[in-house]
């Protein structure tokens, strides 16, 4: 009865909510810059700005060690011991422990039989001696049919099956015999997929179907209880998302064995929640989204006719090229993302090659070989060639990675930088490694942003134009302006933005000295930066639970609610990721959303997340508000609440959930 309690006060009151405050009255205003917060508040602040939310005790925490000194402790990860809770749960994830060469070895679905037979119909004519294969396909009928004759049963069934029609029009004593033989190929062929992948229908009853999609946890239960130990992976793998949620122990095998590939990336967005809400060193976890989401790579692309790649290659991605920076250079970043076979398929650089590579030049004669190795052994490497240059990652380089969209460059710039990133390629989709490829590149001379690049560099050209956009000082001025949006306000002082600038051109763009500029800075504790920006959905589901102090048994439920409040993780087509400022989130229907997931973490009604609003039993709403704000709730929260709950007697939980679905936990 509780959980319905919960739900419904919560759509009963998001009408009230919503009206009380609009889209217009969500803080987007700021106070002035130059008021400093009370220290108190900048403890709060600082939690909500360098981790996902504060946990019980969290501020205590601070207190005890010293703002300046946590601080300085999150900007230094390697000080900070990791959670062993965080480990464990991580351990069920193998993919992210695996080196890219290792997942896409285990996690590349094998072919069947029955794909390879289709795949290479004369086959088994192929293997015939050269003598009968010959009189099989172009012999006349009398010698076709003798061969026949001569075959073993079984094997001229074989032979009929993959012989054309045109040429067993020509055989009248095998024509029927031949129709029977394809069709007994086809059907063995479906009964082998079949067996391979079986639907729910060959494996339950159509109760247990109803049951086992009904998302009723008892239902599942019980049907999964009934199955025989080998049947439950395959059953997990074909349930909606809310039911195979109740499964965990078999869903993740399931998936292994119906679409392995996408294992990779379904890992990494749960390992994605579960850093969020357990690390330790939440700064790092804060930075990994940030820097994701500015390189950002779309795990769901298709590479040409190879479906589900860019799930295999995600892991690695933020693993590899993004994590191991957050805190360093920016120019070991960017140089990291542009080699990394993610960004050179995403952005399609793979494929970009000079036009002329084949016809001058004294690198000519190497056309047909990458690092060595002949062309002729390399999959779709002629197909790669037939695209001629490629433009796209030449320009988000400089628009979205570096000089931001008004960094001074021009049509020109794109086309040179282009032309420099030629031959920055990858191997081939079942080795993706990034190779310098000599006969795709542009040997000519360049100029970019000035900077005249002469002729013959080969791959130092595109090195030479990472090292020209990280000293750039439209690169310190983007970059800082990125930060200082994030971590301070949408619309941060120019005097913070310029400071940070001149910091990143200083010390040759480290990005922990461009940080400790920020926080160190009067308007990261202003009254102009306090609560002044919108969480995303993925700081709401982290920050639910972490506020609660909740665990996180299993994620994948919660990746899916994510997705639902508007964030899929990993999923962002556009290369420019999801808008860093409040408008993004901040629809009707995203609120309603936000408001409707408090109440289900706090009902019960999210599998593997698990809650208590115990210890707030005999609270009254201000006083619980305040346990999980950190601080205490607006009148408009407050008064809110109590006219929605006016002549109720709502319980710790409801109050709860209403306080998490309010505009004062929806800032940050």
């Amino acid at each position: 009865m509780k959980r319905v309690t919960v739900k419904a006060a919560a759509v009963a009151l998001a009408a009230l909510i919503l009206a009380g405050w609009g889209l217009a009255g969500w803080g987007l205003a700021t106070s002035p810059f130059d008021q400093r917060m009370s220290p108190e508040r900048q403890i709060v602040h600082a939690l909500n700005r360098l981790t996902f939310g504060p946990r019980p005790g969290d501020a205590g925490e601070v207190r005890r060690v010293g703002l300046t000194k946590w601080m300085e402790l999150q900007l230094h990860p390697e000080q900070i011991a990791k959670n062993p809770v965080l480990e464990e749960r991580l351990k069920p994830l193998e993919s992210l422990r695996l080196s890219l060469p290792e997942v896409v070895a285990k996690y590349t679905p094998e072919q069947t039989v029955g794909m390879m037979m289709a795949q290479n119909p004369f086959d088994v004519i192929n293997r015939l001696p050269q003598g009968e294969r010959s009189k099989v396909m172009n012999g006349t009928a009398e010698e076709r049919t003798a061969v026949l004759d001569a075959m073993e049963p079984e094997m001229r069934m074989r032979v009929l099956a993959a012989l054309p029609t045109n040429v067993i029009a020509y055989t009248p004593k095998y024509k029927d015999e031949a129709e029977k033989a394809r069709k007994a190929q086809q059907e063995e062929m479906q009964a082998q997929v079949r067996r391979r992948n079986p639907q729910l229908r060959d494996l339950l009853t159509a109760d247990q179907i109803a049951d086992a999609q009904s998302g009723d946890r008892v239902k599942v239960l019980a049907v999964f209880a009934s199955l025989e130990q080998e049947k439950r992976a395959d059953v997990a793998g074909l349930l909606n998302p809310k039911s195979r949620a109740m499964v965990p122990e078999y869903r993740r095998a399931g998936q292994v064995r119906r679409t392995p590939r996408t294992v990779v990336s379904e890992d990494l967005k749960e390992a994605r929640v579960l850093r969020a809400v357990y690390s330790n060193r939440q700064l790092e976890e804060v930075l990994v989204d940030f820097w994701f989401n500015h390189f950002n790579v779309d795990s769901t692309k298709n590479v040409g006719m190879t479906a589900n790649l860019g799930h295999l290659l995600i892991g690695s991605y933020e693993r590899d090229a993004i994590r191991p920076y957050v805190l360093g250079h920016f120019k070991d970043m960017l140089l990291a993302t542009a080699r990394h076979p993610a960004m050179l398929y995403y952005l399609d650089n793979w494929e970009s090659v000079a036009p002329n590579a084949f016809e001058v030049g004294p690198y000519a004669p190497r056309r047909g070989t990458l690092n060595g190795v002949p062309n002729s052994i390399l999959p779709n490497g002629l197909q790669r060639l037939a695209h001629g240059l490629n433009e796209n990652y030449g320009r988000e380089i400089m628009e979205l990675h570096t000089l931001g969209v008004k960094g001074g460059y021009t049509q020109d710039d794109v086309i040179a930088v282009a032309r420099c990133f030629t031959g920055w390629t990858v191997r081939d989709p079942e080795r993706p490694e990034f190779v310098f490829a000599p006969f795709m590149h542009d040997f000519g001379e360049k100029t970019v942003l000035g900077h005249k690049i002469p002729a013959g560099g080969g791959e130092q050209d595109g090195l030479a134009v990472i090292d020209i956009l990280a000293r750039h000082p439209s690169t310190a001025k983007f970059i800082s302006l990125q930060l200082a949006r994030h971590f301070v306000a949408d619309n941060p002082p120019q005097a913070l933005v310029d400071r940070m600038a001149l910091t990143f051109t200083k010390t040759d763009g480290d990005l922990r000295a461009v940080m400790e500029t920020m926080f160190r800075s009067p308007e990261f504790f202003s009254q102009g930066a306090w609560e002044a920006r919108i969480k995303s959905p993925l700081d709401i589901a982290a920050g639910t639970i972490r506020a609660m102090g909740g665990e996180v048994t299993d994620a994948f439920a919660l990746v899916q609610k994510i997705a639902g409040m508007g964030e899929a993780l990993y999923e962002k087509t556009e290369p420019n990721g999801y808008p860093d400022v409040a408008e993004t989130w901040l629809s009707a229907a995203g609120l309603t959303a936000r408001m409707n997931f408090a109440a289900s973490v706090i009902s019960g009604q999210v599998p593997g997340v698990d809650v208590s609003a115990a210890r707030w039993k005999g609270m009254d709403n201000a006083a619980i508000a305040r346990a999980l704000l950190g601080r205490d709730a607006s009148a408009q929260t407050l008064n809110a609440i109590g006219a929605g709950l006016e002549g109720k007697d709502p319980s710790p939980a409801v109050i709860a959930a209403l306080v998490l679905g309010s505009p004062d936990f929806e800032r940050r």
